[in-house]
């Protein structure tokens, strides 16, 4: 009986390990095709991928990975497009994020943010459908994009999502796609070199988090390559409408996980 029994745990074990390589393998897949995303706009890779991460490998791995992953690819596009970054938009936008980004983090421990998240990611719906329907791009006063800026940080902070927010602000003052792609990029590049260091110092990065960032930088690679030469053929009307549809998804990610 004790050798059925040793016999029957082995092979749950199996199917255990079995499931978690497959899991993985999925998550992969989904970061491939979400790096391509983010090398083609310049930002949505880390929420797309984030819900397959979740499921799979969980929240703190896969949260710890996408930020090293994200820091190096965000960082590779930021430096070959560096000739296209709006310095002065860049130095505006991490002025006001950056602090706000360490309240977000603050508020984290202290308010429900289950009802908030759901909040965040109708208004994203909102403004990605009403973006796709509109003919004509509106622009918002100077206040609104301040508070967007706030807003942006203060989301990154709390959801470590604060992407579909800085996207609406970069909209409204990137007009051409490659700055757009290039200024996000570097943004992020810092960010989540930020975030690294926080989850590095807090001992996030174990031995299997390491081993799937390890894994995931091939894929990485291939991913931005294909993203660069995609976004290279896609027309200034495409880009921005491609960027609505990716907020309306976004949004949607954020009502549902």
């Amino acid at each position: 009986m004790r050798h059925a029994d040793k016999g029957c745990l082995l092979q749950i074990r199996e199917i255990e390990r079995l499931f978690c390589v497959v899991g993985r393998g999925l998550f992969l897949g989904v970061f491939f095709i979400a790096y391509a995303i983010q090398a083609i706009t310049g930002f949505a890779g880390n929420i797309i991928a984030m819900p397959a991460g979740m499921a799979t490998v969980g929240m703190q791995e896969s949260v710890a990975m996408l930020n090293a992953t994200g820091m190096i690819g965000c960082g590779l596009i930021a430096i070959q497009n560096w000739k296209h970054i709006n310095w002065r938009e860049l130095a505006i936008m991490l002025a006001v994020m950056t602090p706000f980004m360490f309240v977000g983090i603050w508020l984290d421990t202290v308010l429900p943010l289950g009802i908030l998240s759901k909040i965040y990611g109708a208004i994203v719906v909102v403004v990605g459908v009403r973006g796709l329907v509109l003919k004509q791009q509106r622009f918002m006063p100077k206040w609104l994009l301040a508070v967007l800026l706030v807003l942006a940080g203060l989301i990154q902070g709390m959801f470590v999502s604060g992407g579909a927010i800085l996207a609406i602000y970069a909209l409204q003052r990137l007009q051409d796609k490659d700055q757009f792609r290039a200024t996000l990029s570097c943004i992020w590049m810092v960010l989540n070199f930020v975030y690294a260091a926080l989850q590095l110092s807090q001992g996030h990065y174990t031995p299997d988090c390491l081993v799937m960032v390890a894994i995931a930088i091939p894929l990485l690679l291939v991913a931005t390559w294909l993203g660069n030469k995609l976004q290279k053929r896609i027309s200034q009307a495409t880009f921005i409408k491609v960027t609505y549809v990716l907020l309306t998804v976004i949004g949607i990610i954020l009502l549902v996980k």
